[in-house]
């Protein structure tokens, strides 16, 4: 949507000088409306940028959320193995020792394969704050760009503004009647009145 602070400029867009080309006017309008253009695109995509970062931080933290509760019971996966491996070391070698043993490798198995998943987790995890960070810095990027652009149309305003003053919110000249587009005749100049001179005769003396 057109910033409403730029719209005065944009009336002037279809305004032609006396060969029927754009006038100045129009030309920056017809910069302005570019800008905006561009703002407009440049803000779908940040939008579009900021929902990918919700979904990913979504995502990062429910990682990291499964990694602690993985490394927990990994924990406790090794605790009970290796309490399997002393109690069949120490029952002897009887058939309650070969059930410890048992039961202790298939915990260690387990193990493996627990670890195996959680390294499959955890580069799932970096990779996933590798985007997250990248997103974060391409939001950053992308509204710097909506900066300058918005200081540019600002920029194309204010010269608009200042190099027709008052012309900027009055009518095209084709509009004017033609006594209004006379040039106003210079002020007459002041009369200057010479002093005059005063001769003063001598008689001679007699």
């Amino acid at each position: 949507m057109i910033d409403p602070r730029f719209q005065e400029v944009l009336e002037f867009i279809d305004e032609r000088d006396g060969d029927g080309a754009p006038s100045v006017r129009a030309k920056i309008a017809i910069k302005i409306q570019a800008y905006a253009q561009d703002v407009d695109d440049q803000r779908k995509e940040l939008a579009t940028i900021e929902e990918e970062i919700g979904v990913l931080q979504a995502t990062v933290d429910a990682l990291t959320a499964s990694l602690e509760e993985q490394s927990n019971r990994k924990a406790d996966l090794v605790t009970e193995a290796q309490d399997a491996a002393v109690r069949a070391a120490m029952s002897g070698s009887g058939a309650g020792s070969a059930g410890l043993r048992k039961k202790a490798q298939a915990t260690r198995d387990r193990i493996t394969e627990f670890s195996k998943d959680y390294e499959s987790e955890a580069n799932r995890l970096a990779q996933s704050k590798i985007t997250l960070a990248s997103k974060a810095l391409a939001v950053i990027d992308q509204r710097g760009i909506i900066v300058r652009r918005l200081n540019t149309m600002s920029s194309l305003a204010e010269r608009a503004g200042v190099e027709f003053g008052v012309e900027l919110t009055a009518p095209s000249i084709q509009s004017q009647p033609l006594r209004q587009r006379r040039r106003p005749q210079s002020a007459p100049r002041g009369i200057v009145r010479r002093s005059r001179r005063v001769m003063v005769r001598r008689r001679k003396a007699s």
